[in-house]
């Protein structure tokens, strides 16, 4: 089942770094924060240490999105 109040405060938390990868990457906002929550549920779930999940949820969404937008402007 979905929390939507926890998504709401993963959101605001890391409002800056969803931002940041949406700009970087060339992505809605949008986009952006419904691949995070995807991400960051997933690694929560078998994480140990829970400080390192943004971090990690970062470097997940920017390389899905690399590959993404790859795969847009390929031929």
């Amino acid at each position: 089942m979905k929390n939507d109040a926890t998504d709401a405060q993963i959101l605001v938390q890391e409002q800056q770094a969803i931002e940041l990868l949406a700009r970087e990457t060339h992505t809605a906002i949008p986009i952006v924060q419904d691949l995070f929550l995807v991400e960051y549920t997933r690694l929560r779930a078998g994480a140990r240490i829970q400080s390192f999940i943004p971090v990690l949820t970062s470097s997940c969404v920017r390389g899905l999105l690399g590959a993404r937008n790859s795969a847009l402007e390929s031929p």
